[in-house]
């Protein structure tokens, strides 16, 4: 007990150096500007062989503000950071391997980068009360500003308006298949999942955080943006993450039969349950009418999937670039590539030399762990693996010994992630600025959530607590 009451102290006094009031009015700007562009492929890019993105551009902001509070002796609990730059580590040692280091080298700085960013938004907001509201609340509207841009996108052309930034049409200049800022419609789709679950999970948990109809909303706002995406993945990992929200109530339903009793509470919150397998069945019974009475609508929407005699480009694509990355790892199973050599490596696979960022786009690997697995080796991929655990665990584990507000915000940013890393497990690549930017969320609330317990402990022991006007957990009136 004495050694938990002398590091909760000892916490305490180094987080208590805040930032000047204009210093930390720029970190607020310069995080909220980067959560609102994280998903920027295709807008205010700097293209110089490597796509520079704005979020990049102005990160430097927030890591030289964070690295101010880290030299004048603030310490905060950083979620996973030794697992993550022991994979760093990899990654740069194994740049030399490859046959386009450039790539490589950048994209271990891109990495390096992310890892920064992280860990700025814990230095920065970790300890920042009110600071920290503001920016989960951004972030979660961030996704239904991102969705209303995709919403415009698709409604510009049916009025004859020219459309920026489509990238992909169903029917060419009318019937845009949208993709908001990124490459394409499943980037797009993939960047609104995290908010589209996050949100949903969320109102769930009733949290005081945001008002139910701010959540609703967002929730709403991203289902739209993901159906009008039209990405097939996008859709089905919707429909898995409502179906999955209907289990808790049925578990508790089926434990009480169990043990052969039926409580009427567990029993009426099985009515959302119901609403939701009916519309679903009615919305599904539609769907099939339509495409019934309209077959050349069906072969449209199925293009790419290779059913009903369809083109199955999109599947192909998909099989074949994890093929390839699976191939390249065979390779060289003990040794990574890097993550920007494993497109060098799958570049040789069909006789071609690459040497440019542009050329090397057309070989990128599929699966995020298969990249990451043919970029780090077998032993370079256990950091990795470690640095998804404790991400992942401690949050969870965590929240039991946190007041409900920080626990059930921690498990939706971990729901959340975890339906992100399994939609990119059909996509690329494990650098995606947004994934990094939910990563800093989570560990900043988890950080958080640390110095809560620790002030707790504190004042249990009746031991004076150091506070300054901003070095506080989140507001009380946020606690349930």
């Amino acid at each position: 007990m004495k050694r938990t009451m002398a590091s909760a102290m000892e916490v305490t006094r180094r987080a208590n150096f805040p930032l000047s009031g204009p210093l930390r009015l720029i970190a607020i700007a310069a995080a909220t500007f980067i959560i609102l562009t994280s998903s920027f492929d295709i807008f205010l890019v700097a293209q110089i062989g490597p796509n520079i993105r704005f979020c990049q551009i102005i990160a430097p902001v927030l890591i030289l503000l964070a690295a101010l509070r880290a030299a004048r002796g603030v310490r905060l609990p950083l979620l996973g950071a030794i697992p993550v730059c022991l994979w760093l580590l990899f990654q740069f040692a194994f740049v030399p391997i490859t046959g386009f280091w450039p790539k490589s080298l950048g994209y271990c700085f891109w990495l390096l980068l992310n890892i920064a960013i992280v860990y700025s938004f814990v230095y920065l907001f970790g300890d920042d009360g009110p600071a920290l509201v503001w920016i989960v609340r951004c972030y979660a509207w961030s996704f239904a500003v991102i969705a209303v841009c995709g919403i415009i996108q698709f409604c510009l052309p049916l009025f004859g308006l020219a459309t920026p930034l489509v990238t992909e049409w169903w029917i060419p200049g009318r019937l845009a298949r949208v993709n908001g800022f990124s490459y394409e419609p499943s980037y797009f789709a993939t960047y609104l999942l995290i908010g589209f679950v996050f949100a949903g999970s969320l109102r769930r948990a009733r949290t005081k955080l945001m008002s139910p109809g701010a959540l609703l909303s967002i929730y709403w706002l991203t289902l739209v943006g993901i159906l009008l995406s039209s990405s097939r993945m996008g859709i089905v990992f919707v429909i898995a993450e409502i179906f999955v929200a209907q289990l808790t109530p049925w578990l508790f339903f089926l434990k009480d039969l169990g043990k052969l009793r039926i409580v009427w509470r567990h029993a009426r919150a099985l009515a959302p349950s119901f609403a939701v397998i009916g519309l679903l069945t009615i919305a599904i019974g539609a769907a099939a009418k339509e495409l019934r009475d309209n077959p050349a609508t069906m072969l449209m929407l199925l293009n790419g999937t290779g059913l009903s005699d369809t083109a199955a480009h999109s599947v192909v694509e998909r099989e074949s670039s994890f093929e390839d990355t699976l191939h390249v790892f065979a390779e060289h199973p003990a040794i990574g590539r890097s993550l920007g050599g494993v497109s060098f490596a799958i570049g040789q696979l069909h006789g071609e030399d690459l040497h440019s960022f542009e050329a090397s786009k057309q070989f990128e690997g599929m699966n995020i762990f298969a990249e990451v697995l043919a970029a780090s080796g077998v032993i370079g991929v256990v950091p990795f693996v470690c640095f998804l655990v404790v991400l992942i665990g401690r949050p969870l584990k965590f929240g039991n010994n946190v007041p409900p507000a920080y626990a059930a915000l921690m498990r939706s940013l971990v729901r959340s992630l975890l339906f992100a890393l399994a939609i990119l497990q059909f996509n690329q690549n494990i650098l995606r600025p947004y994934l990094w930017m939910h990563i800093a969320i989570l560990a900043t609330v988890y950080a958080a959530a640390q110095r809560h317990r620790l002030l707790r402990i504190l004042s249990a022991g009746r031991r004076p607590i150091e506070k300054s006007p901003t070095s506080m957990p989140l507001p009380d009136s946020l606690l349930p």
